[in-house]
């Protein structure tokens, strides 16, 4: 007996559909032999088939050909089984418990290795994908790693410019300062030499007009003094006509001169 396999499968996912394809070939294996049994839907055949196994009555030597294509679709996994069937039918009665036997035993030792086959499988698999979850997470561990030595840079790098623009933005500042300290000094100066100078041109007028009183104090001393010298020169004059009169006409003539100055006093400048 022949039988022959074709798996069609429509997923990407590799672990999930060889899980699946482990359990839809065990399911292939059993329409298999069903199909031995059953094929064709004739119970005769089938009473036959079991009658030469168990040696119930003798049949002649009967040769037997026959295929069929079985599809099996289990979620996203279509397996198809296209199943050949050579069947030799002989009159051997003492070789039907034996052949049953081997039957029995080839099914019993089919099982086994199909579960042995999904068992390793299912571990190959389960490490495959273990690694592969590794291999993800390490690699996005380095990915994460690597992004946060970029940021950790790209922070440092922004926190330097922003400190050179600092220092920029001081000198600057500082610079501006100084310069209006310059112009405030200087603005100072100015006002104050204004203020200076008011007040020297105040001071120069109170002095001038200091002198100016004195001055007319002064002539004014100096007229009431010309008026007492013009008296007593008159007086004097007076006397001396007088005593020239009683004595020998001897002319007597006295000059008295007088001379004012006015004090004045520099003005002074602070």
């Amino acid at each position: 007996m022949t039988f022959f396999f074709f798996f069609s499968l429509s997923a990407p996912r590799q672990s999930q559909i060889a899980t699946k394809c482990l359990s839809c070939s065990a399911i292939a294996i059993l329409l298999s032999f069903a199909f031995l049994f059953s094929s064709h839907g004739s119970f005769v055949k089938m009473s036959s088939v079991i009658h030469a196994l168990t040696g119930h009555g003798v049949h002649p030597e009967k040769n037997s050909n026959s295929s069929a294509v079985h599809t099996v679709t289990y979620e996203d996994v279509k397996v198809k089984s296209v199943v050949s069937s050579h069947t030799e039918t002989k009159s051997a009665p003492s070789d039907a418990k034996s052949k049953m036997n081997e039957l029995m035993s080839k099914l019993g030792s089919t099982h086994a290795q199909i579960d042995e086959y999904s068992r390793r499988r299912t571990q190959e698999i389960s490490e495959a994908v273990k690694g592969s979850i590794d291999k993800i997470v390490h690699l996005t561990q380095v990915q994460q790693q690597q992004l946060l030595d970029d940021a950790a840079k790209e922070t440092n790098k922004i926190e330097d410019e922003f400190k050179n623009r600092l220092m920029v933005a001081i000198n600057e500042l500082d610079q501006d300062k100084a310069t209006q300290l310059v112009d405030l000094e200087k603005d100072l100066n100015l006002h104050q030499e204004q203020i200076l100078e008011s007040a020297r041109k105040r001071i120069d007028a109170v002095h001038e007009e200091a002198n100016r009183l004195k001055m007319n104090i002064l002539k004014e001393a100096q007229a009431k003094t010309n008026s007492k010298i013009e008296e007593i020169t008159e007086k004097v004059a007076q006397l001396g006509a007088e005593d020239a009169g009683r004595r020998l006409s001897t002319k007597t003539t006295t000059i008295i001169t007088t001379q004012a100055q006015a004090e004045s006093h520099p003005t002074k400048h602070n």
